[in-house]
């Protein structure tokens, strides 16, 4: 008798230390709600599946005997998971889970990450984030910044005295006459952004990928160029010169990694056609693809810095007019010369909407490393609107992960003042290089 009682013991010991029973609370919309049975093993914490489903307003059938979840949501979504299986069947493509989903009783435990930064994040009208002590939902494109629990590329000793020789009364002009701030203008005050976790804890799965032991591609698109200035806007040099100066100052960063391969779309003062710079990144396999642009306004207290990734629907009017001002590049396109036609947009579409799951964690990573230089770049990241999705023809068909940065405003007096430092590009583009290996190394590539 007395061994079958140490037995017991010994067994609801062992399993307590491996499933550890706990419920998440949830933020819905600001609104506390039921919270969520959750498991944590070995690190990794698990949710009830169809409760956070049900939360995000996706459909669920549960198969209690095979231990299959079918999940069902927007724009034809459709998703299975099983327990004991280290993937998830997302529209017919497998995409690896953190983990691997168990059954307890009769519910489903899945990687949290499925649903916070995986292919079930564009699933419904709401979105789910994890700050390590809530689940916070809200609607489609409203998610706060969260703590990012993941290591941030650390600066050399070169880049930290950059950093810090960087004042506002050592600006340096590239072009044009500066303009100050209104006096009595009622622009809305920066944006607090909190400091990003550089602990070890909650560090990303990174997947066994031996593809991603090769080098990585990166295709730099300086956006614009020859008779396409972009933004022109009087005091600041041209839309096309700023965004060279970045690009040319990120492919310097990214070219000191022996395993990072760089191709620009153009090197100088060169008119491309949008539909030619998708092909010189699919010609060159690129792996990721980031164009450089500098944004313009009609309301001049438009401010702020912003990453795009592309999607047929804009998050919103401003996102829609952004997209709109960077197709106008169609307008200088000769007919037949690697221009656009609306027969292969379509099918640029399709293309492009096989890599949005990925193409948001690109822009991401690039918003939390730019905004974690905020104070010194001195443009501000919104912690609501600085990732948006609109239908960017220069994205179209691109192979690949893909965004499109928007430095900041030179219709705005702040951020022009701002992009017309030299020594501020040159900070902006470390930020995006930061955000570039930061997103590279989370999906495993070894570099």
């Amino acid at each position: 008798m007395l061994k079958k009682i140490i037995f017991t013991l010994l067994t609801c010991l062992l399993f307590c230390s491996s499933f550890a029973a706990e419920t998440l609370p949830v933020v819905f919309q600001g609104k506390n709600k039921t919270p969520i049975a959750t498991r944590t093993r070995e690190g990794q914490v698990f949710v009830e599946a169809r409760d956070l489903a049900k939360y995000l307003r996706l459909q669920t059938n549960l198969f209690w005997n095979s231990g299959q979840l079918n999940l069902k949501g927007k724009n034809g979504f459709f998703a299975t998971l099983k327990r004991g299986e280290s993937f998830a069947t997302v529209k017919g493509k497998r995409e690896t889970l953190d983990a691997e989903p168990f059954m307890e009783k009769r519910s489903l435990y899945v990687p949290i990450t499925f649903f916070t930064e995986g292919p079930a994040f564009f699933a419904g009208n709401f979105q789910a984030a994890f700050d390590g002590e809530k689940i916070i939902i809200e609607k489609e494109g409203q998610l706060p910044v969260i703590e990012n629990h993941r290591e941030e590329i650390p600066l050399t000793a070169e880049t930290k005295d950059k950093e810090a020789t960087i004042q506002e009364e050592e600006i340096e002009e590239v072009g044009g006459e500066f303009f100050t701030q209104i006096p009595g203008s009622n622009l809305p005050p920066p944006t607090v952004i909190n400091k990003l976790d550089t602990s070890k804890k909650n560090l990303p799965f990174v997947p066994k990928n031996l593809n991603k032991e090769k080098v990585l591609r990166v295709c730099i698109d300086a956006g614009h160029g020859g008779k396409d200035p972009g933004a022109n806007y009087r005091g600041i040099a041209k839309e096309k010169e700023l965004n060279l100066i970045v690009a040319k100052e990120l492919e310097k960063l990214l070219k000191k990694n022996k395993k990072i391969e760089i191709k620009m779309t153009r090197k100088d003062d060169t008119f491309i056609p949008l539909g030619t710079r998708a092909k010189i990144a699919n010609d060159f396999k690129a792996d990721i693809f980031v164009s450089i642009h500098a944004n313009a306004a009609p309301n001049k207290k438009a401010k702020g810095f912003e990453v795009y990734f592309r999607s047929d629907k804009a998050s919103d009017k401003e996102a829609a007019h952004t997209a709109a001002l960077e197709n106008e590049a169609l307008n200088y396109e000769e007919k037949g010369v690697g221009s656009i036609t609306y027969a292969n947009l379509l099918l640029n579409s399709l293309a492009t909407n096989e890599h949005i799951n990925e193409s948001s964690k690109l822009a991401a990573r690039i918003r939390n490393s730019v905004s974690e230089k905020s104070k010194t770049i001195g443009i501000n990241v919104s912690t609501e609107k600085s990732i948006k999705q609109a239908n960017f023809y220069v994205l179209q068909g691109v192979k690949a992960p893909s965004v499109l940065v928007e430095m900041g405003y030179v219709t705005n007096a702040d951020d022009k003042k701002r992009l017309n430092n030299k020594k501020i590009l040159q900070m902006m583009a470390l930020s995006i290089n930061n955000g570039v290996l930061n997103y590279a190394r989370q999906e495993g590539w070894k570099i």
